[in-house]
C-alpha cells in the first residue's frame, strides 16, 4: 500500500503546482474524467507551439500530476492499446482530491479510493468534456464567448414535481454563450443511445414540470433551450419523437441534434431540429 502523502507535503506540493496544473486538475475534477487529447486541447495555445509540441507538453505534465497521485488514471485506455498514452483517461487522484478540498477552503481533506467506473459512465463523461473542449476552442477563435459551461451536478436544479415532492432535474450540463450582442442559454442533454423511452418521457416530462414551476425565469428572466445531442439520425428522430408525445405547447422548449453538429447549433451556425405544431421534425 503506497504512503499517504503528509499535510506538510501537500502544502509544498500545492505552492510547487503551477496555475496551468492547478487549472487542469480542477478542469478535470469538474468533469469527473478527460482524456489526454482533451487536457492537451485546453493548455494555452502559445504562437510557436505545434500539435506535437501541445501534446509532449500534457504529457509531461500529466506524469508529473499522476506520479503525485494529484491526478490518477483510468486502467484501460480509450482506443485501445495501440493509443499509447494518448488514450488514457484522468481523473482526480487521493492527492488530488485533498487540494481541492484545500483549495475550496474545505481543509486538507481526505483522499478517496475511486472504484474503476464502467465503460458506459466512462463514454458519457467524455462525451460532456468533449463538448466544453470544442466550445473552448470557438471561444479562443473568437467564434463566441463561453461564458459558463457547468457539467453535473453543479448544473442541477431542484423543483417541487406534480406530487409535491421535491425532487432534483439533473441536466448533464448548463451552458451559456456570448454570441455578439445576445447571450444563449442551454441545458444539455447528452443522449448515447442507452436509454429507454420511458427513461426518456421521464426526462421531457422533468423538463416541463421545472419550467412550469417558474423558479428558473423568476431568477434569470429566461427558460434555457433543452438541447438533446445524441449519437445516429435514427436516434435523433427517436428523440424528436419522444418530445411530440408532450403537449404541444412544450415543443419550443426542446431542440434535438447530434453531438458531431451539437456546438455549431449552439453557436447559431446550424439550426437543430425543433418540434413542429404538426408533430414532425422541422
Amino acid at each position: 500500500m503506497s504512503r499517504r502523502v503528509t499535510t506538510v507535503e501537500l502544502l509544498r506540493l500545492a505552492d510547487e503546482l503551477t496555475l496551468t496544473e492547478r487549472e487542469v486538475v480542477e478542469t478535470v475534477a469538474r468533469f469527473g474524467l478527460m482524456t489526454h487529447a482533451q487536457v492537451a486541447a485546453l493548455l494555452p495555445n502559445r504562437d510557436d507551439a505545434t500539435p506535437a509540441s501541445r501534446a509532449r507538453a500534457a504529457r509531461r505534465m500529466l506524469a508529473r500530476l499522476t506520479k503525485h497521485k494529484v491526478l490518477a488514471r483510468l486502467e484501460r485506455r480509450v482506443g485501445g492499446v495501440r493509443a499509447g498514452s494518448a488514450g488514457y483517461c484522468y481523473y482526480a487522484g487521493p492527492t488530488g482530491q485533498r487540494l481541492l478540498a484545500y483549495w475550496q477552503g474545505r481543509g486538507l481533506g481526505r483522499g478517496r479510493f475511486r472504484p474503476e467506473p464502467g465503460r458506459q459512465y466512462v463514454r458519457h463523461r467524455l462525451a460532456i468534456a468533449e463538448l466544453y473542449v470544442q466550445l473552448h476552442a470557438v471561444d479562443a477563435d473568437g467564434g463566441l464567448e463561453l461564458l459558463a459551461f457547468d457539467p453535473e451536478p453543479a448544473c442541477w436544479r431542484r423543483l417541487v414535481d406534480r406530487m409535491g415532492g421535491e425532487t432534483i432535474l439533473k441536466p448533464d450540463a448548463f451552458v451559456r454563450l456570448g454570441l455578439g450582442a445576445y447571450e444563449a442559454r442551454y441545458m444539455l442533454e447528452v443522449d448515447l443511445g442507452s436509454e429507454s423511452r420511458t427513461v426518456i418521457a421521464r426526462k421531457l416530462r422533468a423538463y416541463l414540470d421545472y419550467f412550469d414551476s417558474g423558479v428558473e425565469q423568476a431568477e434569470h428572466g429566461v427558460f434555457p433551450l433543452v438541447l438533446l445531442a445524441t449519437t445516429t439520425e435514427t436516434r435523433r428522430a427517436a428523440l424528436v419523437e419522444a418530445c411530440t408525445r408532450l403537449p404541444a405547447e412544450a415543443w419550443a422548449l426542446f431542440a434535438v441534434t447530434t453531438l458531431d453538429q451539437a456546438v455549431a447549433v449552439m453557436g447559431g451556425l446550424l439550426e437543430a431540429d425543433a418540434i413542429d405544431p404538426n408533430g414532425a421534425p422541422s
